[in-house]
């Protein structure tokens, strides 16, 4: 008799959680809010990976870009200035 009332009781609860495990469709508005959440996650990933890039190398370009202004200016003075100057 126990054992009879032990399989009702374990089949009834194996039949439960199956139910519970049905494949659940989500609404319209829960697609488009995944939707929104995932792209608002990589797109603030994106930016804080661009910003630290950009971070770590700018002392480097403005460098670089001083460098080439001052060597264009000299370029320019040198060229600017007339023959028997040089």
């Amino acid at each position: 008799m126990k054992k009879s009332v032990l399989g009702i009781i374990a089949g009834a609860a194996m039949m439960f959680s199956l139910a519970s495990c049905g494949e659940k469709l989500l609404t319209d508005e829960q697609v488009q809010a995944e939707i929104t959440t995932g792209f608002e996650a990589g797109k603030a990933a994106v930016e804080q990976e661009m910003a630290s890039k950009c971070d770590d190398n700018f002392e480097d370009r403005v460098t670089a870009t001083v460098d080439q202004a001052k060597a264009d200016y000299e370029a320019e003075k040198a060229a600017a200035m007339p023959a028997s100057k040089k």
